[in-house]
């Protein structure tokens, strides 16, 4: 059995990964509230634990039997407290699950931070790691308690994923700056929590011992960061300032290199901020619905996006309007095929509908950075959430509404509308409609009804109404 002590960000998809490649896991958590929360949705069990109370580790230890405990991973985390908090939490609380699981194998998650180099130098496992912070120097601590054990350390640099930015949030938010007196800032060094989890899970399987450090590919400045980063959501690069002496973990300026992990034969999912942007559905969505949700907006790129369900013109309308004010079409089902080199009912046949939504999302991520677009999108694309906040922030959302009488007689037919084959099409759109109707609502910033309109009528709706936004947005700075 292998124990996780916090099964938080990391923990859990640690304990889901292992669980999947058959392991038999258990993890510890803080509350009990959390651990009832996981237990009625996890595999793999759950016990609440507080491990800087040496009883009541030493009480798991007998629940579980320590002999049964193969290996220990230590992903606590101090929720941002001080060096108190760090004492507790890290070094006595691994003393504690040393003394109960005495011949059990140790990995402890500690932090890239402990490194403390300011001079942009690369950082190995045998650079020095003397952090100048009483909580960086309490890592160091519980790292050598590991070490002198025979265990594993993971040194982790900044951990992101869905949900969880604190670069992208900042720099949507407003708050991001360039924290150097040359322009350049300091060093961004990340890791995916999925790739966290992967590496640490990768010690574990092949019983690797000592210093790791747990890094992508591809360590940038924020300079470098920020300047593929802000075009893609149409944003100016931050100001820059000086560094900042009071960040909690110190200002610093190094590279980590994960060149020794790489031997030992693990490689990362996302080797860089880039990739991950581009390839983890969730993460650049969920950003966005959190500075939607905190902040009351989001910035919105300067395109215009149609939406509403099969029928109601939108390829047909985005085409007339692209060329009355000059924008570039594109359609997202266009952009499906070519990628899937076959038909939209052709990739329905091959990979149901699961796999059609897979590929749409990926054509709506594709888009980030776009300018000066009319987006024809599918009508489907709003069933699925992460591409609600991605669509509000890829421009002006116009909904065209239409009545499933007016929608049917336009679709029937058709050939080309997998979600049509059937006896019954007409009670077919009234149920995707019924289903729909309120997604399309809310995420409109205009509704045109098009039953009694031309084309060309609902065309100028669009770009008329587009103008007005576009105009009162510039008006606002947004």
């Amino acid at each position: 059995m292998i124990l996780i002590a916090g099964c938080g960000y990391v923990g859990e998809r640690l304990a889901d990964l292992l669980c999947e490649a058959g392991q038999k896991v258990c993890g510890l958590t803080h509350s009990p509230a959390s651990a009832a929360r996981l237990a009625e949705v996890k595999p793999w069990r759950v016990l609440a634990c507080d491990i800087t109370d040496a009883a009541a580790v030493a009480q798991v230890a007998r629940t579980l039997g320590a002999d049964a405990v193969e290996a220990v991973v230590h992903c606590a985390s101090s929720n941002r407290g001080g060096a108190e908090v760090y004492r507790a939490v890290y070094l006595e609380g691994m003393g504690h699950l040393a003394e109960a699981f005495s011949q059990a194998r140790l990995v402890f998650t500690s932090s890239s931070s402990v490194y403390a180099q300011t001079d942009g130098s690369v950082v190995t496992e045998a650079s020095p790691a003397e952090p100048d912070r009483e909580t960086g120097r309490l890592l160091r601590a519980t790292e050598e308690l590991v070490l002198a054990r025979g265990g594993t350390v993971a040194r982790l640099a900044g951990i992101y994923g869905p949900g969880r930015s604190f670069l992208l949030k900042n720099l949507l938010e407003g708050n991001a700056t360039i924290e150097g007196n040359d322009g350049e800032g300091r060093s961004i060094n990340q890791i995916h929590r999925d790739d966290a989890a992967g590496a640490i899970a990768h010690l574990l399987q092949h019983k690797q011992a000592g210093i790791f450090n747990v890094c992508d590919d591809q360590p940038t400045t924020q300079r470098e960061c920020f300047l593929w980063l802000c075009p893609l959501f149409n944003l100016p690069l931050p100001p820059v300032t000086p560094p900042n002496p009071d960040r909690k973990r110190g200002w610093t300026h190094k590279r980590v290199s994960n060149a020794r992990l790489k031997a030992a034969g693990w490689n990362p999912r996302h080797p860089s901020f880039q990739s991950a942007i581009a390839g983890d559905p969730l993460l650049v969505p969920s950003i966005l619905e959190q500075v939607q949700v905190e902040t009351g907006g989001m910035p919105r790129s300067p395109n215009i996006v149609i939406i509403g369900l099969m029928g109601c013109g939108k390829s047909s309308v985005g085409r007339i309007v692209s060329n009355m004010i000059g924008f570039r079409l594109v359609d997202t089902d266009t952009l499906i095929c070519e990628e899937a080199k076959c038909s939209i009912p052709k990739i329905f046949e091959r990979e149901g509908e699961a796999g059609f939504r897979r590929r749409e999302s990926a054509a709506l991520r594709s888009l980030l950075g776009t300018r000066g677009h009319v987006i024809a999108t599918g009508g489907g694309i709003v069933t699925q959430p992460h591409n609600l906040p991605l669509l509000k922030h890829l421009g002006y959302v116009v909904w065209l509404d239409a009545s499933v009488a007016t929608l049917y007689r336009r679709t029937v037919g058709g050939h080309d509308r997998p979600l049509l084959n059937e006896e019954d099409p007409k009670g077919k759109l009234e149920r995707l409609l019924a289903a729909r109707k309120d997604l399309y609502k809310a995420l409109a910033d205009q509704r045109i009804t098009t039953d009694n309109l031309t084309l060309q009528e609902t065309s100028y709706g669009v770009a008329e109404s587009a103008r007005v936004w576009f105009a009162a947005s510039a008006s606002r700075g947004s």
